[in-house]
């Protein structure tokens, strides 16, 4: 998917653009055309070259009328969330993301539950994940943390 430099300029202009990565190495080189949207001097390319963080200069046939930093502004989409990892971590989890992974295992996945243990088991309901100690008197049932 290429990524959209857009610009503001007057209308009719011939403008062109180059991408420099931060440490100055040419992504795209300049001179490439930054069309005009009708008359409206709304200017846009797409470039799938571009990262965050490149440099893009934005040039007439004679001078250098604009430049900055390439951060586009991160949006979530309804599907974003589809594209992080749910690979389990090996023991306890050690960031969000595997803490909610685990969470998931732990009430949606294979689980045995004794008088001294709960283990909780990775997707092949073989290999344990976490385990935690279980005890219990007449009035209260203490689980403890997991490892």
């Amino acid at each position: 998917m290429a990524n959209e430099i857009t610009f503001g300029w007057r209308s009719g202009s011939t403008l062109t653009y180059g991408i420099y990565q931060p440490d100055g190495t040419i992504r795209t080189a300049a001179g490439t055309s930054l069309p005009e949207i009708g008359s409206t001097g709304y200017y846009v390319a797409s470039d799938a070259n571009i990262q965050t963080g490149d440099f893009v200069i934005v040039s007439t046939s004679t001078a250098v009328v604009g430049q900055g930093q390439y951060n586009p502004a991160g949006i979530l989409s309804s599907d974003g969330l589809d594209t992080v990892s749910t690979t389990e971590p090996n023991g306890l989890a050690s960031n969000f993301r595997e803490m909610i992974v685990q969470l998931y295992r732990r009430f949606f996945g294979k689980t045995e539950f004794s008088t001294t243990q709960l283990k909780t088991y990775k997707a092949d309901g073989a290999t344990v994940s976490t385990t935690q100690t279980v005890s219990e008197t007449s009035l209260l049932q203490t689980q403890g943390e997991a490892s």
